[in-house]
């Protein structure tokens, strides 16, 4: 997919395939984050789904300097937490287990600590910037290709004349580097940049 965030303006006139698109974009990574909190598969899509449909229904709210990432993880985890209050007060009623509330307690309230606001976003993307330049060159190259034009390692490997074994190696190096200068925000990361 291209970038999303060509399809904002368009999403805001009320585009239907903008919205589509975007969609497409941000369903799964939408999905992983919330399925980290709530544990039920069709939950989690129901949550997302919602997430969606705020986005269409409010679409003409939004301003052009809207961080569209930061929009959705925002709307994700208030969704979430909603739904977690709803089904830890269900439990409360109908089931006697500690153990599951404390599970949603936890879940509760790891998801008021996390900051999906655009301030976040403005100072991973600081980050990942400033991380990207400092990288060697061949490993730039590398890991550019591979996680923002969505390049197989073979083709990787092919287009800069090196081995796939080097390819990898590279992507590990930018990975570890990458991990630790993002570890106080790893967990939105792995959700948003894919780090593997």
């Amino acid at each position: 997919m291209k970038e999303p965030g060509q399809f904002f303006d368009r999403l805001r006139k009320g585009d239907e395939l903008a919205f589509n698109e975007i969609y497409l974009h941000f369903f799964p990574k939408l999905y992983y984050f919330v399925l980290e909190y709530v544990k039920q598969n069709d939950l989690a899509e129901n949550i997302v789904q919602d997430t969606m449909y705020v986005l269409w229904s409010k679409r003409e709210q939004l301003t052009e300097n809207t961080n569209l990432s930061a929009y959705l993880f925002t709307v994700a985890k208030n969704n979430c937490m909603y739904r977690l209050r709803e089904l830890r007060y269900q439990r409360q009623l109908y089931v006697d287990s500690d153990l599951e509330d404390m599970e949603y307690r936890i879940n509760l309230e790891a998801l008021k600590s996390l900051d999906t606001s655009n301030l976040a976003y403005s100072d991973i993307e600081k980050i990942i910037q400033n991380t990207l330049d400092a990288l060697p060159e061949q490993c730039r190259k590398v890991f550019s290709m591979s996680r923002f034009e969505d390049k197989m390692n073979k083709e990787i490997s092919e287009l800069l004349n090196i081995s796939v074994k080097a390819v990898e190696s590279h992507i590990t190096k930018a990975l570890k580097i990458f991990r630790n200068n993002l570890k106080e925000y790893l967990q939105l990361i792995l959700i948003l940049f894919a780090l593997k």
